[in-house]
């Protein structure tokens, strides 16, 4: 393939993209290179000479070193993929979880720099101190230690100078790279390479703009505002940019470190319960959840309050996928798999043709093993784990947000473990998942929003019917509508279909000028006049009304009378 016919217009992009490659066939996939048919002499020469690393390592294990060598925006890329166990087999799973992105910080002539051309301001107008040294860096970003003219301690994460145009380059070469996999590699079609490096663009943009990150950490601090068993750092957004996020500073411990936090003197098992049930009120009762729970963003502080850190990667899931798990977790406990099949099929996660009573008997084999362990045992990401290899054997659609839910879930239900192993993941989630599922069935909110749909579908309904039963009239009376059968009387027929179709359309008519009037009087606010005790608009309508029954009652003898006399 030609370069001119690919998405690579710089001799920069050109460069990276041989870097690429020559990385790949160092480690072993000079043959997937070759197939690629970008530089076959180049694809040659590095088979024939290039030395080799990676000798007697698997598969995914050579591709995670690939990713590593290659940097930044690949071990991101990597850490996205590591999401996506619907379509990576769980080796190569593992495997991408062990990607790190810690890089070296970059100098603090920079940081000023970026920190006062984002901030328009000197930073010593905007901070009273400014530590030079970082406290954390990363990939895109890294975080220094400030204090606020008012006294007030922060928290600065400054983004990497340059970073944007390098992952913009690299996203390029990445969507050119997946689009000559899918074409020229059949074995790679499976992974959906096209489909992975358009979420990771979404993914990795997202986390580009700290404003978006600031966004998410004021949701996430207004959520858990009554809660006191969590804490959000506050955001200060007059020292916030796309560039630039200043938070409030909390100190604490990893909830990974359990000998530390037990050294404290502090209440595992309850700082377990607290972190668990604070996840699963994102899933099922805020619907967002943060989904980069790594234990360097989840934190304890002295007193034993759950802090989270660094809101780059958020999951959000609407009342269908919410339904969908309660549903799922509630038919798991009662063991009802046929109505955990049926879910699925009304989600529209497995096809029409899929035979209901197969899906039903493959999620028994998965899940009637589990029920022979106590409850203490059943991980709930496992189980959601084998749910989605599941749905890769019956090719079922899952949300992106639903994987990136898994894989937070495993580590969030591994950090509770660690710190008391014998908590029960079922205890903690089932009063959460039963009291959304009432909350949701019983809401007055479901019934009005049902009622506004109700009343919404009747009004199209009225709308409609009377133009489609016009043309199906008008088509019936023009003999444009066959009909395979001979009637002496089809001309009495064809008359009494038109007058039943007048009395049809009036009704409706009728019916809709009651119903708004209706809703007028229900609806109308007092500052509407009144007649007869009712808005002047309803009264009108009630009028009109009558008026309309009146005439329709009188069309209706008429007709009826001709029909007697055989007119």
């Amino acid at each position: 393939m030609g370069l001119e016919k690919m998405n690579i217009t710089t001799l920069k992009n050109i460069l990276r993209l041989k870097k690429i490659l020559s990385t790949l066939i160092k480690y072993g996939f000079g043959g997937v290179v070759s197939e690629l048919n970008i530089f076959p002499w180049f694809s040659f020469v590095g088979r024939v000479f290039a030395r080799k690393s990676g000798k007697g390592l698997t598969t995914p294990e050579r591709i995670r070193l690939v990713l590593e060598e290659l940097g930044p925006t690949f071990i991101k890329l990597g850490q996205v993929a590591s999401t996506r166990a619907d379509i990576l087999p769980p080796e190569w799973l593992e495997e991408f979880k062990k990607l790190q992105d810690d890089v070296p910080s970059f100098d603090f002539k920079e940081v000023k720099r970026v920190v006062e051309v984002s901030l328009k301001a000197p930073i010593k107008k905007n901070f009273a101190s400014f530590e030079e040294r970082p406290v954390a860096s990363a990939s895109i970003a890294q975080v220094h230690y400030a204090t606020l003219h008012d006294g007030t301690e922060v928290a600065v994460k400054v983004r990497r100078p340059g970073i944007e145009k390098t992952i913009n380059a690299d996203i390029s070469v990445m969507r050119t790279l997946a689009t000559l996999l899918h074409k020229h590699v059949p074995a790679s079609r499976r992974y959906r390479p096209t489909e992975v490096v358009a979420e990771f663009a979404r993914v990795i943009n997202n986390e580009l703009n700290l404003t978006i990150e600031g966004s998410n950490a004021t949701r996430f601090g207004r959520l858990f505002k009554s809660d006191p068993h969590v804490k959000i750092p506050q955001v200060y957004w007059d020292y916030t940019s796309d560039e630039v996020l200043t938070m409030e500073r909390i100190s604490g411990v990893p909830l990974d470190e359990t000998e530390k936090i037990k050294s404290m003197g502090l209440d595992v098992k309850k700082i377990a319960i607290n972190g668990l049930k604070a996840f699963f009120r994102q899933v099922f009762e805020f619907g967002i959840f943060h989904g980069d729970l790594h234990p360097g963003n989840i934190f304890t502080s002295s007193e034993g309050t759950i802090i989270y850190l660094d809101f780059g990667i958020v999951g959000r899931l609407d009342k269908d996928m919410r339904a969908y798990l309660a549903g799922i977790l509630y038919s798991l406990i009662k063991q009802d798999y046929r109505r955990m099949a049926v879910i699925h099929r009304d989600m529209g996660l497995i096809g029409k043709d899929v035979d209901i009573h197969e899906f039903e008997n493959a999620l028994r084999d998965i899940t009637e093993p589990i029920f022979g362990k106590s409850l203490v045992d059943i991980n709930i990401s496992t189980l959601l784990m084998k749910l989605i290899d599941t749905a890769r054997r019956f090719e079922m659609t899952l949300q992106p947000n639903l994987l990136l839910l898994q894989k937070s879930m495993v580590i969030i239900e591994g950090v509770g473990r660690q710190l008391y192993p014998d908590i029960n993941m079922w205890e903690v989630a089932k009063p959460l998942v039963t009291k959304w599922m009432i909350k949701e069935k019983f809401s007055p909110g479901n019934y009005v929003e049902g009622g506004r749909e109700f009343v919404h579908d009747l009004g199209s309904t009225v709308l409609d019917l009377p133009g489609q039963l016009h043309t199906l009239l008008t088509t019936t009376l023009k003999d444009e509508l066959k009909i395979g059968f001979i009637h002496h009387g089809i001309d009495g027929l064809s008359g009494e279909i038109a007058a039943t179709g007048r009395s049809i359309t009036g009704g409706l008519v009728l019916a809709s000028v009651i119903l708004s009037s209706t809703l007028i009087a229900v609806f109308a606010g007092e500052s509407v006049p009144t007649f007869l005790s009712l808005p002047y608009p309803a009264t009108l309508g009630f009028i009109i009304s009558g008026l309309l029954g009146i005439r329709l009652w009188n069309t209706h003898r008429r007709e009826r009378r001709r029909r007697e006399l055989g007119i």
